[in-house]
């Protein structure tokens, strides 16, 4: 090449210059690194949210499964006592027929209209709580679900799938062999529903295989229903066999799974009966595409360099936040969904279990023994309450639904409560309390009086439980003035316990934590009761501050701001009518209980009278505005309203209640009573036309003083 005419790179590095080339050349190098680090962290991010979701995708499925089967489990083993109790009792095998059925038809209410009923071989005899009648030839003994459990020595049988006799469909049996040897109480569960929840839950993750095997390795359900049947442990040079080889021969949870040069991974987790629930994920069909975007991103950077890169970088961030702060809002409406029916679906079966231990201890029949047996029942499960409670409370903290209310309330009332319950809780344990208030106080203040009785409550809660006899507690509160319309309270906790180290005071206020492992066993609690403490007062704008001294004790302060309550004393609604001067009495009152749960409705009315009050039960909504527009005025003194129910829930009866045409409509006293037990579902029973809120599990003495007081104000 002629030097005149041609490519001098010495004269274009001597016209751009060194530096110019060296810098153009460093930001094209830290562009492409860049680009290559951004689509690799994606790659990397997708790949483990994609791992994230067969995980989510096999605990769902697991969960959702063992709940099933869990219901089913129960409804066996409760059967098989009774029939067991009734057999050592001599009853004959037609009352055992009549238990069996009642039985199957109050479960088939409660939990499905798809269950089949309990059945079983009783005393050489074959029962069936559906009246369902076999064919002449059809015999027992020689059915797989009384042969394997005759076999088995589990506490529960999980019957081989097998073609039933009655449905014609696939099914297997969960049954419990009885005391005398040769007795079997059995429950049917079809694989339909099974195979519908896999399916359902894989479909959720597109590309992901769903299987349920059972403890032989038969396929029980599979999102490809030609897989079902199969018994992957006697199958050779299959996908099946490979998964079915790993699944036996070891406990692992995850794995990858290598057959014929295809890469899956593996999510197993076990259920009830030996079961296990898998999904099951292809590599080449999640992780191909992102490879091949991983080069293209490559390729795009050599080829745009470094603006086309800025431009891109940028909205991959702007599009990042849009995603996240989306994924924010449906991660948080989704806990919001999940805490209101977990609160909703303990509570419910808590209100049973509290609610008939209360009545059984008023038995005054009961032995020593077993009144002390049923008093440790009580406290156990109103721990578990609190325990649900404090769970409940931190989880709406962190989800930022907590919100403080603004009301007018009387700081003497909320003092006098607090000192009741804390020098009762020491009488009990022969501890000495002492309260008592610094200087002069308003009577009246603007704030959330609830949540101000919680954070007394849990300090001076804790300063009792950590305090041994004989030791005291003390409680005392002082006004610091800030301005005219705004004050400072000063509530100061001291106790004499077991006090704390210096090195875990920083640590006290941390979800979970306690200073001594052992202290959970000896004193109990969640751990979480110092941290929503410490929330709440955060939220009001406060401090709190703790010294404490191993052996010695602690004291802790809380200052709160508050604004001065403006004005004279107001009445809140239903106060300008005056008490009567005697005392409302309950004794003869007639109640219209509304509640869809018939446990529940029988125990509310097993309390009405115990106070010598009458009842009427309403199984829906629907049912309690036609019982009371087809009464007489007056017919009823108060109704007790469930929130969810069938055909009618109780917010809307209560609003078709007060728009009835009859004088006693607008005024009869409706109390919400309910296993929903949030500030927002209090406030939606006030703004149904409701006059109160009590949540389950129902507080005897609670419901009965809300019922005085209501009927009080509206005599």
């Amino acid at each position: 090449m002629d030097r005149k005419s041609g490519f001098n790179h010495q004269e274009v590095i001597k016209n751009i210059g060194v530096e110019s080339i060296l810098a153009s050349l460093l930001v094209f190098l830290l562009t492409v690194s860049a680009t290559c680090v951004g689509g690799w962290r994606l790659y990397s991010s997708t790949k483990e949210s994609i791992e994230l979701k067969g995980r989510v995708n096999v605990v769902e499925s697991a969960k959702e499964l063992d709940n099933y089967i869990l219901v089913r489990k129960s409804t066996v083993m409760l059967a098989a006592y009774v029939v067991d109790e009734m057999i050592r009792d001599g009853k004959d095998n037609q009352e055992i027929l009549d238990y069996l059925t009642a039985q199957s038809t109050s479960i088939k209410k409660a939990i499905d209209e798809d269950y089949t009923g309990l059945y079983g071989w009783i005393k050489g005899e074959y029962c069936d709580g559906v009246g369902w009648v076999p064919d002449a030839d059809y015999r027992p003994t020689e059915r797989p679900w009384y042969q394997e459990t005759m076999a088995d020595k589990s506490e529960i049988t999980f019957v081989t799938p097998y073609l039933d006799d009655q449905t014609g469909g696939i099914i297997t049996t969960l049954a419990r062999r009885l005391s005398d040897g040769e007795s079997v109480v059995a429950l049917d569960v079809p694989l339909t529903w099974i195979q519908a929840i896999t399916e359902r839950i894989t479909q959720q993750n597109p590309g992901s295989c769903g299987i349920v095997l059972d403890k032989s390795g038969k396929v029980i359900a599979h999102s490809d229903e030609a897989e079902l049947g199969k018994n992957y442990r006697e199958e050779k040079n299959t996908l099946g066999a490979a998964l079915a080889k790993r699944l036996y021969n070891g406990s692992e949870n995850l794995f990858e799974l290598n057959f014929r040069g295809q890469k899956y991974i593996v999510f197993v987790e076990q259920i009830e009966g030996g079961w296990q629930a898998v999904s099951l994920i292809d590599t080449d069909a999640f992780y191909g595409p992102l490879r091949l975007i991983l080069l293209l991103a490559v390729l795009l950077a050599v080829l745009e360099a470094a603006v086309f890169l800025a431009i891109l970088y940028n909205q991959s961030e702007k599009n990042l936040a849009i995603a996240s702060a989306r994924e924010a809002q449906l991660v948080n409406r989704a806990k919001t969904t999940f805490l209101s029916n977990m609160s909703h679906e303990i509570r419910t079966p808590m209100n049973a279990i509290i609610g008939l231990n209360s009545l059984t201890l008023r038995d005054e029949s009961l032995s020593p023994h077993t009144r002390e047996n049923l008093q440790k029942i009580g406290a156990s499960a109103s721990h578990l309450m609190t325990l649900i409670n404090d769970i409940l409370d931190m989880s709406r903290i962190e989800s930022g639904r907590m919100e403080l209310k603004e009301e007018r309330f009387s700081l003497t009332e909320v003092l006098e409560q607090v000192s009741i319950i804390i020098n009762g809780q020491c009488d009990d344990k022969g501890l000495l309390f002492r309260s008592g208030s610094v200087g002069p106080l308003e009577e009246f203040y603007l704030g959330d009086d609830l949540k101000l009785k919680q954070v007394l409550i849990n300090i001076l809660g804790n300063a009792v439980k950590f305090t041994n006899p004989p030791g005291e507690v003390s409680f005392t509160v002082e006004q610091s003035p800030v301005s005219e319309d705004c004050a400072r309270l000063r509530f100061t906790m001291a106790d004499t316990g077991i006090g704390m180290d210096a090195a875990f005071l920083p640590k006290l206020f941390e979800s979970f934590t306690q200073e001594d492992g052992s202290t959970t066993n000896e004193y109990g609690g969640s751990g979480l009761g110092m941290a929503i403490t410490k929330s709440i007062v955060d939220m009001m704008g406060g401090e709190i501050e703790v010294q404490s001294e191993k052996g010695v004790g602690s004291t802790f302060v809380v200052t709160v701001p508050l604004k001065r309550a403006p004005g004279e004393q107001t009445l809140t609604a239903g106060e300008d009518a005056q008490p009567s001067e005697e005392p409302v009495s309950l004794v003869g009152r007639h109640i219209l209980i509304a509640e869809d749960q018939e446990m529940n409705a029988e125990i509310l009315s097993e309390i009405l009278e115990l106070e010598d009050m009458t009842s009427e039960w309403a199984q829906n909504g629907r049912q309690a505005v036609e019982l009371f527009e087809q009464s007489e005025a007056g017919h009823f003194d108060a109704i007790l309203m469930d929130m969810r129910m069938p055909v009618m829930d109780g917010l809307a009866a209560s609003r078709a209640i007060r728009g009835l045409s009859r004088p006693d409509a607008a005024k009869i006293p409706i109390i919400a009573l309910t296993a929903n037990a949030f500030e927002e579902d209090v406030n939606a029973c006030l703004q149904a036309g409701m006059n109160a809120h009590l949540s389950k599990p129902v507080d005897i003495d609670l419901l009965k003083d809300t019922l005085v007081s209501i009927l009080c104000a509206h005599s």
